[in-house]
């Protein structure tokens, strides 16, 4: 049985990252503030494993009071996420996720961990896809850009692009093996409202007509959380091993967001002409990872678009 530390627990993919690492045995220290809700979701998982399940209600922005012993694996994927959300607060965005990985790294300095797995995104590049700086589908050691650091959007990237610095250079300070997972739209039925999947399911609750889809002829590869959580698993296994750096997290498939929405219409039976709107500022118009480093670990996705979708729409109900 191995020690593992989830930061931003009840979030959709540290709370899938959780339960994996449950049912396989291991003891889980879980954090989370609770922000965004969900903690009730991390006492019924820990009801499910009795004694080696521990949530602790930290701010880790603050501080890491309630943090001890040595972990395997430290998974930090506490952070303000949303287009939305971090549009509206840049300042916010970057002091939460900077302050939180500093902390959490000078944690894993002084106490010691296996290998530090650090949730980044493919944010980090996503303006060099439209300069034509960024090959499509995009590997690992492409050069990160922010296109205008003046838009609030970008805080979010600028956030995890020195959170990846900060973890290499911690690295060497703590001995640990540094991992950065760069995912592209993990989904899942408790994934909160300001993301794509989740509203335009909203949208079809609610019977809205027309349907306002934004960017409908942009890209985006999406993987299921429990196809995560499994990936996560392989690489954190290879972090232990030794092997660290940078894994695409994500799917290969490219998918057309007009194809996303009428492929939700197909799960929910709404039906509903379209009223094609612009993409929000800085939106890129493709995206789709180069996964060939995480299938060489053995990965391969198990549900498909339409099945995630089905469970994301029955979660719903």
């Amino acid at each position: 049985m191995s020690r593992h530390l989830v930061t931003g627990a009840a979030g959709v993919i540290g709370f899938g990252l959780a339960r994996l690492l449950l049912e396989s045995g291991d003891e889980v220290v879980a954090v989370d503030c609770g922000l965004k809700g969900g903690l009730e979701d991390l006492e019924r998982l820990g009801a499910e494993h009795p004694g080696r399940l521990t949530v602790l209600h930290t701010d880790l922005a603050r501080s890491t009071a309630g943090l001890e012993g040595r972990f395997e694996g430290v998974f930090h994927f506490a952070a303000i996420v949303g287009v939305r959300y971090v549009t509206d607060h840049p300042y916010e965005t970057l002091s939460v996720n900077l302050r939180s990985q500093l902390n959490v790294l000078d944690w894993a300095i002084e106490h010691g961990c296996g290998a530090f797995l650090f949730a980044s995104s493919s944010e980090n590049y996503a303006c060099g896809v439209d300069a034509g700086r960024v090959p499509v589908p995009t590997p690992e050691d492409v050069s990160l850009s922010i296109d205008d650091i003046a838009l609030p959007r970008w805080s979010y990237a600028a956030s995890k692009t020195a959170g990846e610095s900060a973890l290499f250079g911690a690295a060497a300070l703590g001995g640990f093996t540094p991992v950065v997972c760069r995912f592209h739209n993990v989904y899942g039925p408790r994934m909160g409202p300001t993301h794509v999947i989740p509203e335009m399911l909203r949208r079809c609750r609610e019977g809205v007509r027309p349907f306002p889809v934004y960017g409908s002829d942009q890209t985006r590869s999406f993987l299921f959380v429990e196809d995560a959580a499994r990936a996560l698993r392989l690489v954190l296994d290879a972090g232990l091993d030794g092997r660290g750096g940078i894994y695409n997290i994500g799917s290969s498939r490219e998918t057309v967001i007009g194809d996303l929405a009428r492929a939700i219409f197909r799960v929910t039976g709404h039906d509903a002409p379209f009223e094609e709107r612009p993409a929000p500022p800085g939106s890129v118009r493709r995206r789709v990872p180069d996964v060939s480093k995480l299938e060489a670990l053995g990965f391969e996705p198990r549900t498909d678009l339409e099945q995630g979708l089905a469970q994301c729409w029955a979660a719903l109900a």
